[in-house]
């Protein structure tokens, strides 16, 4: 059912490209328009998200599609695709930091190296960019248009909370059979990242990850 979009392929540069002009504009937008303009459009953001998702698992359940390994929320993206809806909504510190810190690089990895657990039907690859570009926007647009900031030592309180999530899902994976976070098997996709086999790219992957929290840490300002 895994599905992997070619690098430089014509779809491949369709997904990069129109993400990034949707995320741009939207930010460019938003970034001048009043505050009611803004409090609609998070909502709207918000609420189109959990329309986006249950949508999906109806287009599973009525194409008999659905199933344990690959529509339940405990991929990476998936949770923090959870996670930025809660935050538009609610504006949790910890969670804005977990979106900021750790799933705006996610979702930038998984639109450059884009593999289709779902399939690559037409609905499931909209599913697929909806999801990985929002990844990218909310905290950009918490970040840019709402102004939220991350705290002092939010970055290892961030990774922190990511370890207690990969035990609960590696936990789930072996009672169940399954291939969440990717934490049983490796990923079909070719990503430079992912170095030797398994348990050793999971290392590799953490330290990529850790460093990935600390530059983005580094760049922003602290809110204290």
């Amino acid at each position: 059912m895994h599905e992997i979009i070619e690098p430089f392929s014509p779809l491949w540069w369709q997904g990069i490209v129109g993400c990034f002009v949707v995320v741009s504009l939207i930010l460019l937008f938003f970034n001048r328009a009043s505050s009611e303009w803004k409090l609609w459009f998070t909502k709207l953001l918000a609420y189109s998200s959990i329309l986006v998702y249950m949508v999906t698992h109806i287009v599973a359940i009525a194409s008999k599609e659905w199933n344990i390994q690959d529509f339940l929320p405990l991929h990476l993206c998936t949770i923090s695709f959870f996670i930025c809806i809660i935050v538009l909504l609610t504006k949790k510190q910890w969670m804005y930091e977990w979106v900021i810190l750790l799933a705006m690089s996610s979702g930038l990895h998984s639109v450059l190296t884009p593999e289709l657990s779902r399939g690559i039907s037409n609905w499931y690859l909209f599913e697929y960019y909806f999801v990985h570009c929002s990844l990218m926007l909310v905290p950009l647009y918490l970040t840019l248009v709402l102004d939220m900031r991350p705290r002092v030592a939010s970055w290892w309180k961030t990774f922190l909370r990511l370890q207690i999530a990969v035990v609960i899902v590696f936990s789930f994976n072996f009672f169940f059979d399954t291939n969440y976070m990717y934490l049983t098997t490796k990923p079909l996709v070719d990503n430079p990242l992912l170095i030797g086999d398994w348990p050793f790219y999971i290392f590799f992957l953490e330290l990529f990850v850790l460093l990935h929290i600390l530059v983005i840490y580094k760049l922003l300002p602290k809110h204290i």
